[in-house]
């Protein structure tokens, strides 16, 4: 039950975060490598995509990691711009563009599994969009040519994202190493659980020794194809903590 909703979950984000680009777009141009399109409809301009989960208790499911967000880098590692990468799309009020624009199921998962641990939600979603969101450059309301309708880019965006978190199960996979929340393991574990199940390194974060986020790094195959990659860079060492929700 649970593999079949999850393929329905990822097949609905891939048909609805597939702008309608030039048919000469390679399905297999991979972003970071010597097969990127210099089309920036057809690549990511900026080709190294992180996932970023986070683990805050009293936020989201007991057995869920929750969003933080998708954030396009340079292939060199280097930040997108700081402000964004479109200013006329730089929006304030996504929540209720998602209540008016999305689907029926948008709305209700961002609550679920994007919930802000520091502002209003409206102000969390309006942030990762118009920084991070608007630096896709694949989903630029060119790209989708004379279909392109209001808000699709925002809405193609945040359901890629969700879509993204629900394939990258992170809990699951935890939980498959018998790594459960309430107790202490060994970074090592944490790690070798997470490669086993989607074959890559990750970045796990901690704060004080207490696990706060994992990321994983994507390269894009064609305009929407998220492909991972290994992640450097954790925090987290020796005894991780992960805390009961």
């Amino acid at each position: 039950m649970f593999k079949s909703t999850l393929l329905s979950v990822v097949a609905a984000a891939m048909m609805l975060a597939t702008p309608m680009v030039d048919a000469a777009c390679s399905t297999t141009a991979l972003s970071c490598s010597s097969s990127a399109s210099t089309n920036t409809c057809c690549t990511p301009k900026y080709g190294l995509v992180v996932l970023v989960q986070q683990w805050v208790p009293g936020y989201g499911p007991s057995n869920a990691f929750t969003l933080h967000g998708l954030w396009p880098d340079a292939c060199s590692g280097a930040y997108a711009p700081s402000s964004g990468c479109d200013s006329s799309r730089v929006y304030t009020n996504v929540e209720s563009i998602v209540q008016t624009y999305g689907s029926s199921s948008l709305y209700s998962d961002m609550k679920t599994y994007w919930p802000s641990d520091a502002e209003s939600n409206n102000d969390f979603w309006s942030h990762e969009w118009s920084k991070h969101g608007t630096c896709v450059s694949t989903l630029a309301p060119t790209c989708y040519g004379s279909s392109y309708t209001q808000y699709e880019d925002v809405t193609d965006y945040l359901t890629k994202v969700l879509a993204l978190r629900a394939q990258y199960d992170l809990y699951a996979a935890l939980a498959k190493a018998n790594i459960t929340p309430g107790g202490s393991y060994t970074y090592t574990a944490m790690q070798n659980a997470i490669k086993a199940a989607f074959g890559v390194t990750a970045k796990i974060d901690c704060s004080s020794g207490t696990l706060s986020d994992i990321e994983i790094n994507f390269n894009v195959k064609g305009t929407s194809t998220y492909v991972p990659v290994n992640t450097t860079g954790s925090t987290c060492s020796g005894t991780v903590k992960y805390p009961t929700k």
